[in-house]
């Protein structure tokens, strides 16, 4: 029979069951007081046995008395990643704004060179618009269309065009300086807004790098241990970094210290880092190119889709605006080559111009001088002809012919005794005073045709002159202005 009364000893291992045996009959209790007692007992055991399996259950999973002490480093811990890893998205973020910062810089000194080179062609313009202006003062015979005009109009046509691409361009990168600004403003909002939670910690690229060679030390190879594609966010949307299940006892070991290597990294004690065992002899200077990797999008995570949109649109922008500063580039400096190789083609014109003009000038001296001396021959010829049909006339009075010069003189009057023998002095004379009056007629219309010509050499040239000055000016007025050092005048 068993004994009920009896007490079971403490035992570390839990006693295997007993056989409930029923009493012997010759009890004298009733059967159903008996049938109680047994019921009473086996409740009691199954109870016993649910409660040491409770206990057992409670011994492994329980809380120990130090659990505060664990949470708060566990808490600790996961801020503290969460911390690191949104700074890693604030130090992407502010690389992103500086190359914007950057960008929009360089976009205006591009859109400044594009200003200058337009207000040079403007410059130019205006300087072509003068050179015509001054060309119409040219005298009317010196006003026929020639190649240099031609020039000085190609050159306004070709300026003119150069001008509407500068301004496209100009147009264009004054948008996208704007959209760059929006962006710029996006990417300081985002900046502003993940900043919040870095009151506590170092800003520094060193801490950084710091903190991605003690995680490399903390955690298992891998980074997130078994299941690093999807890192474990918690219901305040912290994002907790899961560690190697394998070696879960070295990693819990190692946190007791968790808290002294953040802090010594934070301070950039490399000593206590050393000490720690977080740096080595090989890690104390940082390797080249070695960067913490960017966290996982996740809208409550550090890196949220607005942080990501943000950055991709800045890398966007800045990919655009450099083929804009690109297209910038080119298009000046073929308007500065346009512009210089237009500048010698109007210059070679007007100076070839220049050079026939004076040519001409030269021919019409050496033209002038040739009427010149013909002019005076004929006058001395028609002197000399003048003298000799006075000389054929003899003088005014009858009285005053000498007796060897009369018609009538005493030889004459014996010959002409005899009929048929007139002498034709008379007549001869008559025939050479007319042939000497015909010509000095032709001689006077000879020496009034020479001062024709004369007057229309000198007005040739007077008109050559003038043409060579106005060209002789617009060259010098070119050369002057085309260092592009001058204010066009406002017309008002």
């Amino acid at each position: 029979m068993v004994d009920v009364c009896a007490t079971p000893k403490p035992s570390s291992a839990p006693a295997p069951p007993r056989p409930i045996m029923r009493m012997g009959t010759a009890c004298v209790g009733p059967r159903q007081w008996q049938d109680d007692t047994v019921q009473a007992l086996k409740v009691s055991r199954s109870l016993s046995r649910k409660t040491e399996k409770e206990r057992e259950y409670g011994r492994q999973h329980d809380a120990l008395p130090l659990i505060r002490d664990v949470l708060v480093r566990q808490s600790n811990t996961v801020a503290f990643g969460y911390v690191r890893e949104v700074r890693v998205v604030v130090m992407k973020l502010r690389e992103a704004l500086i190359a914007t910062n950057d960008e929009v810089k360089l976009l205006i000194r591009g859109k400044e060179a594009v200003q200058t080179t337009l207000d040079n062609i403007r410059k130019d313009m205006a300087m072509n618009k003068k050179c015509v202006d001054i060309r119409s003062t040219r005298p009317k015979r010196e006003k026929e269309l020639d190649e240099a005009d031609k020039m000085i109009e190609m050159e306004r046509w070709e300026l003119g065009r150069q001008k509407e691409i500068l301004e496209l361009n100009l147009k264009k990168s004054k948008k996208h300086l704007i959209l760059l600004d929006q962006s710029r403003k996006r990417l300081a909002s985002v900046l502003d807004e993940r900043s919040r939670v870095l009151d506590l910690i170092c800003h520094s690229r060193n801490s950084i790098r710091h903190d991605h060679l003690l995680k490399s030390q903390l955690l298992p190879p891998g980074g997130q241990g078994q299941d690093s594609s999807r890192p474990r966010t918690s219901a305040s949307g912290m994002m907790t970094p899961m560690p190697d299940s394998r070696k879960i006892n070295e990693i819990l070991a190692r946190t007791a210290n968790v808290s002294e290597d953040f802090l010594a990294a934070e301070r950039g004690d490399k000593g206590a880092l050393m000490r720690s065992g977080v740096y080595t002899a090989r890690t104390v200077r940082p390797l080249a190119g070695d960067r913490p990797s960017t966290p996982p999008l996740d809208h409550l995570g550090p890196y949220t889709p607005e942080a990501a949109d943000a950055i991709d649109e800045s890398r966007e922008l800045i990919g655009q605006s450099r083929e804009i500063r690109s297209d910038l580039a080119d298009a000046i400096d073929t308007a500065e080559r346009e512009e210089k190789r237009l500048h010698n083609i109007v210059n070679d014109a007007l100076t070839q111009r220049l050079a026939e003009t004076i040519t001409l000038l030269q021919h019409l001296s050496m033209g002038e001088a040739e009427n010149r001396t013909s002019f005076n021959k004929n006058v001395r010829h028609y002197e000399m002809t003048d003298v000799s049909r006075g000389y054929n006339l003899g003088p005014v009075s009858y009285t005053d012919l000498q007796a060897r010069e009369r018609l009538d003189r005493p030889m004459v009057k014996v010959y002409q005794r005899h009929p048929g023998t007139n002498l034709p002095d008379a007549r001869d004379l008559i025939r050479a005073n007319n042939n000497l009056e015909t010509s000095l007629e032709k001689t006077q219309k000879n020496l009034a045709l020479l001062h024709l010509s004369n007057i229309k050499i000198k007005e040739d040239q007077r008109d050559k002159k003038a043409a060579a000055d106005i060209d002789a000016s617009i060259i010098r007025f070119r050369k002057k202005k085309a260092d592009h050092k001058w204010v066009p005048e406002n017309r008002n």
